[in-house]
């Protein structure tokens, strides 16, 4: 090699990554096309599961959601229902002590009788 010569390198291809990016597309795209089978084709919904107890009625039904509703709200219910009691005490303790302060009110106001 001269020194006039820049050292040169193998010349690459310019298309050679398109070629690249285009066989991994390629690839993808064929694997996608693989047949995947739907969900409704592997289990008939129709069919009966196997070893399944027979079906519940629905009053029975209805009966376990209650039971189990009531028991998850009770305690939320209880919670809110003491809030709502102490905030009805004191506005009933607020009113009494204002209806008596307006009775006394009056009373001062009126002249005596003799």
């Amino acid at each position: 090699m001269s020194a006039e010569e820049p050292a040169r390198r193998p010349a690459r291809e310019p298309n050679a990554l398109f070629r690249r990016v285009d066989e991994l597309a390629r690839q993808n795209q064929e694997a996608a096309q693989e047949e995947v089978p739907l969900l409704t084709e592997i289990a008939d919904p129709a069919a009966p599961v196997p070893g399944a107890a027979a079906a519940i009625d629905e009053e029975s039904l209805a009966a376990d959601l209650e039971r189990a509703l009531v028991a998850r709200l009770a305690p939320e219910l209880d919670r809110r229902l003491t809030a709502l009691r102490s905030d009805l005490e004191k506005e009933l303790r607020r009113a009494v002590r204002d209806a008596v302060a307006h009775a006394l009110a009056a009373r001062r106001a009126e002249p005596p009788k003799d």
